[in-house]
């Protein structure tokens, strides 16, 4: 499993740059850069607040998280997870989405 760095601040799995789920989902199938990538577990901790999804999927924080991918044109994603030794993901804040969230390891193929 992937050693996973989360700096979305804001997400309600965030934990000292830490993830309570145990694995997380990144979207990006037609990605060719990091900014075209999103982590699709993200969940704003404002918004979390009263989703029970939320609730059932708390755990221990952990470094190493499982990481399913759909950005097949990263260098990373074999059959839809992430083979990279080391994951960031990263809060986009000058993204007018404020679940703006992209994949700092995304190394495009070609």
């Amino acid at each position: 499993m992937p050693k996973l760095k989360c700096k979305a601040e804001n997400c309600a799995y965030n934990y000292d740059w830490l993830c309570k789920k145990s694995f997380i989902d990144v979207d990006g199938v037609e990605s060719k850069t990091k900014s075209q990538t999103a982590c699709m577990s993200f969940r704003d901790s404002k918004e979390a607040n009263n989703d029970v999804e939320f609730a059932s999927f708390e755990g221990k924080p952990s470094i190493n998280t499982e990481i399913y991918c759909d950005a097949v044109n990263c260098v990373y994603e074999k059959n839809q997870k992430c083979y990279a030794d080391r994951v960031e993901i990263l809060k986009d804040n000058s993204d007018k989405n404020k679940h703006a969230t992209h994949c700092q390891t995304f190394e495009p193929i070609d």
